[in-house]
């Protein structure tokens, strides 16, 4: 039985959709740069608003290009910027359509954007890639830049064999909701259901969990398992979890991709959604009293030591430039962004004995202390010996 056409958004909701306009609002010029064609795709893209007037994922992606600052770069001559907004529903896909059509006149996209192409499509997720890759699969080509949003109301309706074939284009990022509740309560305890979950994993060594009782571990288990499997097609990425107002997990954010600035963006998307860098949003935790209970301190000193001690493991001995870190160890470092890294380097110049780093050069120009630009060369003490 369908649900209903439009709904109420949960505060979880707003935090996921703070994530991704964020990242959006990076990934639109950052991509633009050099090419002509770039592509977001809303596998599961609802109604395009909620039941109080909130805008939804499709519209929030369209806005995040046609009101961008840089939209001068967005809008170049022979520029185009493709949206696809897939729904299954019939009532949603109605509203959904009206409701695109609506803001693309308030934004004057037929007028001012020549190169915006937005596509409603009355589809499943499954077929419509289907159909897309087979097409270019036909015609020899590669898929443009694309970001594709995996939001469904549950673990179905996106196999890991699609997700595979999205991943094999090089310029691909995902953003995909890991529906934990639904799954934990309604597939691992329906034997009948657990082919489908197979479908979900891309095999079935999800089934260890089957044995576990524990509900955190269970939790864990198969998080990890699912992010095993984005990494075994070439996506790294970060989980973002977020928490109902009954203090449970309802689903996990799992980002992918494979470029190191694309982790990067979205590092500050999530810290933007929470700015204590644990990652993670609560519904129940919505007053500043549980605020307090939930969250400690501050973690920022632990995540710069621990990028710093991952700096110094990898470069002991060496001489490399700063931007080399900022994409290694920096880019793929779960929860640092760039106030950390600036603290781990000058941890390690400042405020252990002996000094981890050496110096730091720079071709021309004196250096301002503490500081660490991307074109300076950063000299590493060799790590002592334990002798223990």
């Amino acid at each position: 039985m369908a649900g209903p056409t439009l709904w109420k958004i949960e505060p979880h909701t707003l935090a996921k959709l703070e994530i991704l306009t964020y990242h959006l609002k990076a990934w639109f010029p950052i991509l633009a740069q050099g090419r002509l064609r770039l592509l977001y795709i809303d596998g599961f893209a609802g109604p395009g608003e909620y039941i109080d007037g909130e805008e939804g994922s499709p519209i929030l992606a369209m806005r995040a290009a046609a009101e961008h600052i840089l939209k001068s770069q967005l809008t170049r001559p022979g520029m185009e910027l493709v949206f696809r907004f897939i729904e299954e529903d019939m009532e949603r896909y109605q509203n959904l359509v009206k409701k695109l059509d609506a803001v693309a006149e308030q934004l004057h996209l037929a007028l001012d954007f020549l190169g915006f192409r937005i596509q409603p499509i009355r589809g499943t997720f499954e077929s419509t890639i289907e159909e897309v890759l087979s097409r270019l699969d036909e015609q020899g080509k590669r898929l443009a830049p694309s970001f594709v949003l995996i939001d469904p109301f549950g673990p179905a309706g996106f196999p890991m064999s699609w997700v595979e074939r999205v991943a094999k284009y090089p310029k691909t990022e995902v953003l995909i909701n890991f529906s934990y509740q639904p799954l934990n309560r309604w597939f691992l305890n329906g034997p009948s259901k657990h082919r489908r979950v197979d479908e979900l994993f891309g095999d079935d060594r999800w089934r260890s969990v089957l044995s576990i009782t524990v509900p955190a571990e269970k939790e864990r288990f198969l998080l990890e398992r699912y992010r095993e499997a984005l990494v075994a097609r070439g996506w790294q990425g970060i989980p973002f979890r977020m928490v109902n107002k009954h203090n449970q997990t309802q689903y996990h954010l799992l980002f992918g991709t494979k470029h190191p600035l694309g982790m990067r963006c979205m590092k500050r998307a999530m810290w933007s959604a929470a700015p204590l860098g644990n990652f993670q949003y609560s519904d129940f935790a919505t007053t500043p009293e549980n605020q307090l209970q939930l969250f400690s301190a501050s973690k920022d000193e632990d995540y710069a030591k621990d990028l710093a001690e991952l700096v110094w493991q990898n470069r002991a001995g060496a001489r490399v430039l700063k931007a080399a870190i900022e994409n290694d160890e920096f880019a793929w470092h779960p929860t640092a962004i760039e106030k950390h890294l600036t603290r781990a380097l000058q941890y390690l110049e400042y405020e252990i004995q002996p000094a981890a780093i050496t110096s730091v050069d720079k071709p021309s120009g004196k250096r301002r202390a503490k500081t660490y630009p991307p074109e300076r060369e950063i000299s590493f003490a060799p790590r002592p010996h334990n002798d223990g």
